[in-house]
């Protein structure tokens, strides 16, 4: 859902006049087109999301505020002098323009610390607390008849309220993201190249193409672009990714950008990489890893569903199956194991023949690639060692179409379920919790000691998981 349209209007407001006044001294250019697109990215920000934070952190991610400040000078100094040359300075006001051009880039500074202090409010807990009382209050007036059989809304409202209180004594920042706000939004480092503009063309005896000239001698106008903004924001993404990467070339994206950013920083003079072939450069290597990623994303989730398959088809005919999930929620549960037994199979040969056909791969090759290695080394598959050398072994040479799991294998799955072994299981793998731990490290790290705690629960080890942890080293199918 896009940002209510009162609160995009009025902060789109004056540079949307901007827009208007440049069309109507029929500017054009380079600058004036960039400028409109700067414009364009606001809409399009705008429409993206209803969250302000996240609205207002692009914008500040972006730079821009600056940037459309910036096109907007050069284009109106573009137009001042075109209108200088055809008349022979007739009509050409030096003075109004650099009070202009100014003007404009004071009122960017002021937008981006209004900007600031809007996030702040809204990343509070004050703010979010009462957005899910009026949230919760329009569900409870448009939905009245849904709390019914729970007793009603205002009972449904009383739990809720008493249980978000419980989190909230273990956890007392849930409601409050004004840190995150802090460390990665600051508009300071974008505000100070902004005001060394004003604060050049204020000087005693300027003029307006003195003005413009110095900002490109002095390099300060690459500065007040945001560039080194952008190289903070590419850091924490790959800083991001290597906490609780979804897949190693995440990682590598992240690091080249970085590395695109540096070469050319380096071979610029004043140390700032040229935005425009910065973006092309960053372009070209999203162009690069998307097809790697799609394939990835697209083989992981195959063979994820295919262990799926042999799990449930497997566990749908133990004679517990219908009093536990996901069979105990049907209308008739032993009805729907009994369709879960005669209907799998065919899907996964399905799945099977798609893993064959699109990237040549058959059933076993799954645990000699590395997104299997890369997914069980990360600690995110959700399956034991254990259980997955038993779906191997003994589930999968069974499931084809028209064809049911022996007796004996269905005792021995059984006996991995917690329904025959509570308290415990060796279905999970055991290390689920490291990945939760990794990201809170990481959250620590970046905002402050025991902030994630503050914040969110932690994934405890889970006690019922009997299994032992992967060994990779001893896995039978890796080669």
């Amino acid at each position: 859902m896009p940002l209510d349209p009162m609160i995009l209007d009025s902060i789109l407001g004056t540079f949307k006049n901007m827009v208007e006044d440049c069309k109507q001294k029929e500017i054009s250019g380079e600058d004036f087109d960039a400028m409109v697109a700067c414009y364009h990215r606001m809409e399009e920000l705008g429409q993206s999301t209803d969250d302000m934070n996240v609205f207002n952190g692009s914008m500040m991610q972006e730079n821009i505020y600056g940037k459309f400040s910036d096109h907007y000078s050069r284009a109106l100094g573009a137009y001042a002098r075109q209108a200088s040359a055809s008349s022979g300075d007739n009509g050409y006001d030096d003075r109004a323009l650099l009070k202009q051009s100014i003007n404009a880039l004071k009122d960017a500074v002021k937008r981006l610390e209004d900007n600031y202090k809007e996030m702040l409010r809204m990343a509070s807990s004050e703010y979010n607390e009462a957005q899910s009382e009026k949230g919760l209050d329009y569900v409870g007036r448009t939905q009245k008849k849904t709390f019914d059989v729970a007793g009603g809304f205002d009972s449904v409202k009383k739990q809720m309220e008493k249980s978000s209180k419980e989190a909230k004594k273990k956890t007392p920042n849930m409601f409050d993201s004004s840190v995150e706000i802090e460390v990665l939004s600051n508009p300071e480092s974008l505000i100070k190249p902004i005001l060394k503009v004003i604060e050049l063309g204020e000087q005693p005896g300027m003029t307006f193409p003195t003005f413009l000239r110095m900002q490109i001698e002095t390099g300060i106008d690459k500065a007040m672009e945001g560039t080194g903004v952008m190289r903070d924001g590419l850091v924490y993404g790959l800083e991001f990714a290597e906490a609780i990467p979804a897949n190693p070339y995440y990682i590598e994206v992240a690091r080249k950008k970085i590395e695109a950013f540096d070469k050319l920083a380096a071979g610029n003079r004043f140390k700032i990489p040229d935005l425009k072939e910065l973006n092309y450069l960053h372009d070209d290597i999203d162009r690069e890893f998307e097809p790697i990623i799609r394939k990835w994303d697209g083989i992981k989730r195959i063979w994820e569903s295919m262990m799926w398959d042999l799990f449930d088809w497997s566990l749908s005919y133990c004679h517990f199956a219908p009093k536990i999930e996901p069979w105990s929620f049907a209308p008739n549960p032993i009805e729907a194991t009994i369709f879960d037994q005669n209907v799998t199979p065919g899907i996964f040969k399905e799945r099977e023949k798609q893993l064959q056909k699109y990237f040549g791969m058959s059933f076993m090759d799954i645990f000699k690639h590395q997104t299997f290695e890369f997914e069980v080394k990360m600690s995110y598959f959700g399956f034991s060692q254990e259980i997955t050398e038993f779906l191997i072994e003994e589930v999968y040479p069974h499931c084809r179409p028209f064809n049911h799991l022996p007796s004996e294998i269905i005792k021995k799955r059984g006996m991995f379920n917690a329904f025959m072994r509570s308290p415990g299981d060796l279905e999970l793998n055991p290390d689920l919790h490291i990945p939760n731990h990794k990201l809170r490290d990481f959250y620590n790290i970046k905002f402050g000691e025991s902030y994630y705690e503050s914040k969110y629960p932690i994934a405890e080890k889970n006690a019922d998981a009997l299994a032992k942890p992967w060994n990779w080293e001893t896995f039978k199918y890796k080669s």
